[in-house]
């Protein structure tokens, strides 16, 4: 079903008839800016970790390992699947009643019990499965959080209908999965929009990001509009956003200019075995980011326009977001040779494009 829809390096390449082409470019029958939709968590696949090892003199070096191409290749296709499905179904069922007791987030509605503010200059720290510390620049334990992954939305499927549209968001992004060597440093620039002309509630959230392979976290430096957990409003700001199982995990709200430059990036930092260290921020602001250790290896790379609440072409800004300089640098140095997969909703008038492809002073522009 999803043979020759892949094209180099996992881009997606819809083929002119396939459902991803029809579906997810918009041949849709549906109102002008309706739900959008993106989904994580549907596929754990199951892959070796390279190990991460330091030498003798502190530099970090790998050992081999072996990533199953066919099966990420067959999860990746198949989770995008899963989004065009939903796409689809969203509007044959009434969205549930909302939840109590939510807020906001760049992973949709979220139990406002798991959001946890991160200090400036701080980590999480995956203590096990089941608990993460929160500690200070300094080191010192500044909260102890019992992840609740019960208190999550569940995860929406075909037959159970379809969610509601705060909570899902992912409207136009751009995206590379990595299967080789991880990722050492993923970095973009962009500029903040104008303001959207209208103030209707929504919450517009712009971002670089890295998901792990089972899609079910992520770690992101997001510009936002609107209110969110970390709080906001009519305003545009910044935050560094870490969403697992159960955990919601950001730092203090930043507020930023309209055309001030933003230089996001993900780095990995170190880690051992099986478990990774990360850090990110916007590099250009003071005290924008935090680290987040032992943790899952981060390969699904994205550009991403995320937004909720939206109603119509006013309530986004106008023009359009560039990310340029996009760089991705394995973490041997190295810079794989990458085709950007593209999801734009041209039934919206959303569009994202590609402007050059690589890993290296790529660039990707999505018009409002």
């Amino acid at each position: 079903m999803v043979s020759g829809l892949l094209g180099p390096n996992l881009g997606l390449k819809p083929s002119g008839d396939s459902i991803f082409n029809k579906v997810l470019s918009g041949h849709r029958a549906s109102p002008r800016f309706r739900a959008h939709h993106h989904h994580a968590g549907y596929l754990s696949p199951t892959v070796s970790s390279m190990p991460y090892q330091r030498t003798r003199d502190g530099q970090r070096e790998h050992t081999s390992r072996r990533v199953s191409s066919t099966a990420l290749i067959a999860m990746y296709a198949l989770r995008l699947l899963s989004v065009a499905i939903l796409a689809v179904t969203a509007f044959a069922n009434p969205a549930p009643a909302p939840r109590a007791n939510t807020v906001r987030t760049p992973k949709g509605e979220r139990d406002a019990s798991t959001v946890h503010t991160v200090p400036s200059g701080g980590k999480v720290v995956h203590i096990d499965e089941s608990t993460v510390h929160i500690v200070d620049h300094t080191g010192a334990l500044v909260k102890k959080v019992t992840l609740r992954p019960d208190l999550d939305p569940p995860a929406p499927t075909p037959a159970a209908g379809a969610p509601t549209p705060e909570e899902t968001g992912w409207v136009a992004y751009a995206s590379w999965l990595n299967s080789g060597t991880p990722i050492g440093s993923f970095k973009t620039t962009w500029s903040v929009p104008p303001t959207p002309a209208d103030n209707v509630g929504q919450t517009i959230f712009l971002f670089n990001s890295i998901e792990p392979s089972s899609f079910d976290a992520i770690f992101q430096p997001v510009l936002q509009w609107g209110g969110s957990a970390a709080g906001g409003g009519a305003y545009w700001a910044v935050a560094t956003w870490y969403l697992y199982p159960g955990g919601t995990f950001v730092n203090t709200l930043i507020d930023v200019n309209v055309g001030q430059v933003l230089d996001g990036e993900i780095q990995l930092v170190g880690g051992s075995g099986s478990t990774y260290n990360y850090v990110g921020s916007f590099t250009n602001i003071a005290n924008s980011g935090y680290e987040v250790d032992n943790g899952e290896e981060l390969t699904w790379a994205t550009l991403t326009l995320e937004t909720y609440s939206v109603q119509n072409s006013a309530s986004y800004p106008s023009g359009s977001t560039v990310f340029s300089s996009v760089n991705l640098e394995l973490d041997d140095g190295t810079f794989p040779a990458i085709t950007w997969s593209t999801v734009s909703d041209t039934a919206d008038g959303i569009t994202t494009t590609v402007n050059a492809e690589g890993s290296t002073d790529a660039q990707v522009t999505i018009k409002y």
